[in-house]
């Protein structure tokens, strides 16, 4: 791929992503509401402008976002966390004016405290419209998901990017047009990822540049307001790029500039003090968490029905692992394999402590939240090992 081509990418990928947070800092500096409508319209003005100015060039990636656009027009909002949680928030936004209305605690079955960007963005759809409407705003969750994905295309050539947006579409599946934020968040944890590792880890100085280390920021800061889970995510990211460059002996040489990207936070940090001084909590962690973590940490059979759910009985993530073995032992990458691994281990671990803490059952638990929490294993080891391949092949 040419570097003109790369840089048309990485300028559009910055521009869509920025305007996406945007939306959530037009609403938290409580500016005039008609600023969502301009930041809407400019923000179809760049992806116009993608779909438009090199036509041929992604085309399997704007031939697969049109389709799915498709479907998601033609399909009800039928998801649990889109109804109740992402679209009734952005509803409330519409009809308030604001994001803070949530002050309120109304409906704790939504989950306040969740942070609102997938909300904010979508109801800037109904803002451009200027009524609400729910199917509007429900495509802008497949908007969402093209910064990362015109991003990564720069570093696959066609036919691999095929096969990487192939498996992408494979492993969320229907999370892709039914609102489901989970598909959004593997995506931006991924890239995030995928971004740490070339600029701290494989130190890849051919397409480090200014442009590189604002798109990380941007990609980092909407992955922490996803939802809480991206919060988790992007402090495994930060806690894996240094324990990995410790291993390496250059943790004196990046610290400060990982910590430069550490003000990615500002924002989530910011919605969790609101979330805080109006008594805001989270419906499943309290001041019993501790006690109920140490009440199932010695029960082997929690570890059996958790690994169950998660991997055992689940044919893509076999899938995905397969993918992942396969092509470390092709081409063993070692800087790769390790800081993959890490990040995998960090994030099982999480979610692991974080059903142990939770009041509700642990099988019901897991039951209604391991098919949608795997998409992030899944498309973390299938992308990673896709990538590793990648780099052989050119070799």
């Amino acid at each position: 791929m040419s570097k003109e081509l790369i840089n048309f990418n990485t300028k559009i990928s910055i521009f869509l992503s920025f305007l996406i947070l945007n939306s959530f800092i037009i609403l938290f500096l409580k500016l005039p509401t008609d600023l969502l409508k301009l930041n809407i319209i400019v923000f179809f003005t760049v992806f116009f402008i993608f779909y438009l100015k090199y036509y041929k060039f992604n085309f399997s990636l704007k031939l697969y976002f049109f389709l799915i656009l498709i479907i998601c027009v033609g399909s009800p909002a039928i998801n649990w966390d889109l109804r109740s949680i992402y679209l009734f928030h952005a509803k409330r936004i519409f009809f308030d004016g604001s994001i803070f209305s949530v002050a309120d605690n109304y409906a704790t079955f939504s989950n306040n405290d969740y942070p609102p960007l997938l909300s904010t963005f979508s109801a800037s759809f109904s803002f451009l419209l200027g009524s609400w409407n729910e199917n509007f705003s429900k495509i802008s969750f497949v908007f969402i998901y093209l910064p990362p994905l015109i991003f990564l295309s720069s570093y696959f050539n066609n036919k691999k990017y095929l096969v990487l947006l192939s498996v992408i579409i494979f492993f969320i599946g229907q999370y892709l047009y039914n609102g489901g934020a989970d598909g959004i968040l593997s995506i931006y944890f991924i890239t995030c990822a995928f971004c740490f590792y070339q600029i701290f880890i494989k130190k890849n100085s051919e397409i480090i540049d200014t442009r590189f280390y604002l798109i990380t920021l941007l990609f980092c800061t909407c992955l922490s307001l996803i939802k809480n889970e991206g919060l988790a995510l992007l402090l495994i990211i930060f806690v894996t790029t240094v324990l990995c460059n410790i291993f390496q002996k250059s943790i004196h040489q990046n610290l400060k500039k990982i910590f430069s990207l550490s003000i990615c936070f500002i924002p989530m940090l910011l919605w969790k003090y609101f979330c805080y001084k109006n008594n805001i909590e989270n419906l499943f962690l309290n001041s019993n968490s501790l006690d109920i973590i140490f009440s199932r940490i010695y029960d082997l059979k929690n570890y059996i029905l958790f690994f169950d759910y998660f991997f055992i009985s689940n044919e893509k993530f076999i899938i995905s692992l397969a993918i992942f073995l396969i092509s470390f032992n092709i081409n063993f990458n070692k800087k790769l394999f390790y800081f993959s691994t890490i990040l995998f281990i960090s994030y099982l671990v999480v979610i692991l402590l974080v059903h142990f803490s939770s009041p509700l059952d642990l099988k019901f638990q897991l039951h209604t939240t391991s098919f949608r929490i795997v998409k992030t294993f899944t498309l973390l080891l299938s992308f990673f090992g896709l990538y590793n391949l990648n780099l052989k092949l050119l070799k």
